[in-house]
């Protein structure tokens, strides 16, 4: 394996990851990801004879920049495991080889062909269950569903289950051979040549049609890519759901709150599954090769180096996540990477979630009583999972089958409010005090935060997105501000010129996207525009007392337009007031280049200003930059300005929601409360696609035919919109 031209293994100087072992990976990685990210977010760790990059927005950026980090690593052990392959390739022969493993996987396709068999497995295999007290449902259930889905999506010979695992186990143990152990290498070329055997012996007699080694087949792969993909579908066909089912049921019968919510309405085993995924992360990482000489986080990485893009730590960085090491079933915007991001997201996603769900489902409602007979052992880094899961099953149920859970999905729970104050700050903001409408204490928050208000407007009941702005202490009261939007569509006008006090709204818990984390910099620099200065005030307190350094640039129109002005001041003087109509627009890049290396710069204002910033900051890799936005960004390939306001009537919910110009539908979708799982979010994988009842759809999506375009009953809505002033869609 070609090393990194600077040679760390033999000239970098003793660091947190130098003694790092592969088994103390294996019993338990997350502390050790944790140390990585704080102090060394890129880290050569010997044991791996690669870089391990640990932090959210570095994983992210190297999943998705397939220029400059290549999929294409032959020398990995994955690909010493099974031999070039779907994962480790790009372009054209990366595409050739999933094309046909997209179309077999399809959301639609699943929902058609597939379901119902996992279905009818599900209630087999529980049935068998029958005569038992207690059982290990990861051998004795989950492992058994895998194989079975497995050999009829396939189209792979009917086997026993221990052959199947005996396989998956020796190619795993080669795909995660960092040690580069001779063992584990011959376990793998040995289950490797009897997969080959049983492969060459299916094609011979011809392959079910409908299956994907028949789509495989008819693609003109050679044998050699059909043997090395079908190695690629045991590993994960095999291990994503083994280990993601175990994930979700811990989760399941560990936390009474996850448990209540789950018994009260099974829909939301769809948010279980989610949360399951980030929390759990079943595949640990992606591995990239450097194409051209880069920085991540401050660390130069020469061309050719290989990084290992850490999927189960970004899932919990605190610099992304609110309460990273906690289980929410109601987290916002769970835009996870446990199966990847981009052109390589795992391709059977959407099969994995719905085993998982299916399974749940079944399993649940023919348990109600279920309990764990043993805490479960959790082992693995590439491939993490309970090693057992011995359970009482309890009485069976009584109400027979499990009914279809995907009916109209779950709303969070919502905290009663009453307006307690409203203030003028400027004449077209509110400042708007909150309290509990029973005079209860209130959630805890964090800079950064914001809640979901649902209120009725002049005509139609809304549901907005407002950032927290008040005292961090207050446990009693919370406060908002709110400016007029000059094309309104009734939400801010209502909350600014026609709200009282007394008047009574809803809101969600606290979330936090723009989650501040001191100590994370040596200074950190904050840019507000406007109304933007909500979720920084919260910020710049939490830095002072936390005797941080810090500096705020706030832009403004004109001193009169700018709210909260006299708390700003309060602040100085770190603070440096920018006013528009006498010193112009400020020169965003030239500021960004004075700041020190390792400066984080977190900024919440209108689209123009934020673009300007990220511009500026592409030309300082040094230093990062986190934006809270007005409105969800459109998506890759899709401009804020490119879009037109849509309604989307959703027929199982029965409710409507407003999709802005500046927002994808997707992000609408979520802001609503409305899980639709999704992978890629560029329009590539498909695992959003959506049934569309009525209207016309603009297709921007890469997945799509075109004589599924022109039909226009389905939809991917990570990208594509409405060409039309509404859709009905089938959620």
């Amino acid at each position: 394996m070609r090393t990194p031209t600077s040679c760390p293994e033999s000239s970098a100087p003793a660091s947190l990851s130098a003694t790092i072992t592969i088994s103390e990976l294996d019993t338990d990685p997350f502390p050790v990801y944790e140390r990585l990210r704080d102090g060394e977010p890129v880290s050569w760790v010997p044991a791996a004879h690669a870089y391990l990059v640990t932090r959210w927005e570095d994983v992210h950026r190297i999943c998705r920049d397939t220029e400059t980090f290549s999929a294409a690593v032959h020398d990995s052990p994955l690909s010493q495991a099974i031999g070039p392959n779907l994962l480790h390739s790009d372009g054209a022969y990366h595409d050739r080889l999933r094309a046909p493993l997209t179309e077999g996987l399809r959301p639609s396709v699943i929902q058609r062909t597939v379901e119902r068999a996992v279905r009818d497995n599900v209630r087999s295999l529980l049935g068998e269950l029958r005569a038992h007290t207690e059982v290990d449902l990861v051998s004795g259930f989950a492992q058994s569903l895998a194989v079975r889905t497995l050999q009829q999506v396939t189209g792979l010979p009917d086997m026993p289950v221990s052959v199947f695992t005996t396989w998956v186990d020796g190619i795993a143990a080669g795909a995660a051979n960092y040690e580069r152990d001779r063992d584990k290498q011959r376990q793998a070329d040995e289950a490797g040549a009897a997969v080959d055997g049983m492969v060459r012996r299916q094609l011979q007699r011809g392959p079910e049609p409908g299956t994907l080694l028949a789509g495989l087949a008819a693609s003109g792969a050679t044998f050699d890519e059909i043997a090395a993909t079908t190695k690629l579908l045991l590993i994960g066909g095999m291990q994503e759901p083994r280990d993601l089912f175990g994930h979700a049921l811990i989760a399941y019968l560990n936390d009474q709150e996850v448990r209540r919510e789950i018994d009260r309405d099974k829909t939301v085993i769809v948010r279980l599954v989610e949360e399951a995924l980030r929390l759990g992360s079943p595949v640990g990482t992606v591995t990239r090769r450097v194409t051209t000489r880069t920085v991540v986080s401050g660390v130069t990485l020469d061309e050719g180096s290989l990084v290992l893009a850490v999927l189960a730590s970004a899932n919990r960085d605190p610099r992304h996540w609110d309460s990273p090491d906690e289980f929410h079933l109601w987290r916002e915007h769970n835009q996870h990477v446990a199966f990847s991001a981009g052109v390589h997201s795992c391709v059977g996603a959407t099969l994995a979630r719905t085993q998982v769900r299916v399974a749940l489902e079944e399993l649940l409602a023919a348990y109600p009583a279920l309990r764990l007979a043993e805490e479960p052992v959790v082992r693995g880094w590439e491939f993490r999972g309970p090693t057992s899961l011995m359970v009482h099953l309890g009485k069976a149920g009584s109400s027979g089958p499990a009914r279809d859970a995907r009916a109209a999905p779950a709303s969070a729970p919502t905290i009663p409010l009453r307006v307690a104050d409203v203030q003028k700050p400027v004449g077209d903001v509110a400042a708007i005090v909150l309290r509990h409408e029973q005079g209860d204490e209130l959630p805890p928050w964090s800079p950064g935060a914001h809640i979901d208000l649902t209120f009725a407007g002049s005509d139609q009941r809304l549901r907005r997105s407002y950032s927290l702005c008040g005292d961090l202490a207050d446990r009693h009261s919370w406060r908002i501000g709110v400016r007029r939007s000059p094309d309104s569509r009734g939400g801010s006008a209502f909350l600014v010129d026609g709200l009282e006090v007394g008047d009574v709204l809803e809101a969600t818990p606290p979330r936090n996207a723009f989650r501040l984390i001191t100590g994370a910099a040596p200074e950190y620099l904050l840019v507000a525009g406007g109304i933007g200065i909500t979720p920084l005030l919260p910020m710049a307190r939490s830095l002072t007392a936390s005797g941080t350094p810090w500096r705020l640039l706030y832009i403004g129109r004109d001193q009169d337009s700018m709210p909260f002005l006299d708390e700003v001041e309060a602040l100085a003087p770190a603070v440096d007031i920018w006013t528009t109509a006498d010193q112009g627009r400020p020169n965003l890049s030239a500021l960004l280049q004075s700041v020190p290396e390792g400066t984080e710069i977190y900024a919440c204002g209108p689209a123009g200003m934020l673009h300007d910033l990220a511009t500026a900051a592409a030309d300082r890799p040094a230093v990062t930059l986190r934006v809270e936005r007005f409105g969800a960004p459109a998506g890759p390939g899709v401009t804020v300005e490119d879009g037109c306001e849509f309604r989307v009537w959703l027929a199982r919910t029965r409710k409507e929601i407003v999709v802005p110009k500046d927002k994808t539908l997707l992000h609408a979708l979520e802001d609503a409360g409305i899980m639709v799982p999704s992978t890629c979010r560029e329009g590539v994988c498909g695992s959003c696609e959506t049934a569309v009842l009525a209207g016309a759809v603009e297709h921007r999506d890469h997945q799509l035919t075109d004589d599924e375009k022109k039909r226009g009953d389905i939809m991917l809505v990570c990208v594509s919109r409405s060409r039309g002033e509404k859709l009905t869609l089938n959620l």
